[in-house]
This record gives C-alpha cells, structure tokens and sequence, in this order.
C-alpha cells in the first residue's frame, strides 16, 4: 500500500549499510529518506476508505432512526387500540410492515413478536368463536349459537370477507340484553 520512492524500501537501504560495513541499527546512524512516504494513489484510497466509513456510519444511523420512527407509530396504533378495536387490524398491518425494515434492535423485535401473537390470538379466539357459531347454526342450534357470539367482546379480526359478512349477520340478529 505505501510506495517508495525509486523502488526501494528502508530494509534495502539497511542492506546497502550493513554491505558498506556501516551499523544501520546504530543511534547515531541516520537513514535517509528518499522521497515520500505515500504517492498521491495512496492518499487518494485513504480517502475513499475514511469517505466509505463516514458514509456507513450516517446510513446506519439513518436506518436506525427509520425504524424507530416506524415502530413509534406502530406503538401509537397500538395503544389506540385499547380504546377503538378497530385500531387492531391497522396495528397489525404496521407491525407487519416492519419485516422489511433493514435493522430492528433485539428489544423492538421482541415487541413486533409479543403484539403480533397477541393480536393473533384475538384473531384465532375469534375464528374459534366463529367456527362454533357457524355449526350452531347449521345444527339449528340458534341458542348455542347466540351464547358463543355473546361470550366473544374482543375486535372483529376476520380476514374473509363472506366471514366478516356472516359474522356482521349473526350480531345483528343476536338479542339485546
């Protein structure tokens, strides 16, 4: 990487010394230095590499900041769920588009798991739900079918769209308490 000048490194000049019978480990002995250390080659990579080490560290804190912001809004959604259900479908679609981010710390990935399964357990009691409400009906069992739509409180999180429309149904003809 570091050039010389004339081809010749400080160890060949040493040779030169010790043949002309001179101790080039000698303190008082000086070797002289022929012309530059670095060529204007060498400089030149140097700063390409210092230029390709900033660039990466202002990228990483770019990215780092992107996904911070990313997973604020997420939280935001989330939280907001607690008072509007209707919060959850939109939280969910924000966690999910956090896959794609280029860096996630260990304590946000943590998070994006924790809530994701959480909202697919709402998502999976619902289709439970659903499943035995479906087959009450079909079974002509009217009361059964109205206890389970009753026992569920959570969000609607239905993916089907003939889902949602049965499920919409069966509230509207569940009897007022």
């Amino acid at each position: 990487m570091i050039s010389f000048m004339n081809g010749k490194s400080p160890f060949d000049e040493a040779e030169e010394k010790l043949e002309q019978g001179i101790n080039p480990h000698d303190p008082k002995v000086k070797l002289k230095m022929q012309g530059p250390i670095m060529s204007w080659q060498d400089g030149l990579f140097l700063l390409v590499l210092i230029g390709l080490v900033v660039g990466g560290y202002y990228y990483y804190q770019y990215i780092k900041k992107n996904g911070a912001d990313t997973f604020t809004r997420c939280d935001a959604l989330y939280t907001s769920a607690a008072a509007d259900d209707s919060f959850f479908a939109k939280a969910e679609a924000c966690y999910d588009s956090t896959w794609e981010l280029s860096f996630v710390s260990d304590s946000l990935e943590l998070l994006r798991q924790e809530r994701l399964g959480y909202i697919d357990s709402l998502r999976t009691l619902q289709k439970d739900i659903f499943a035995l409400a479906d087959a009450s009906f079909k079974a002509n069992d009217t009361a059964a079918a109205f206890a389970a739509l009753k026992e569920y409180k959570g969000p609607n999180l239905l993916v089907f769209k003939s889902d949602i429309e049965a499920w919409n149904s069966w509230m509207a003809l569940l009897p007022k308490d």
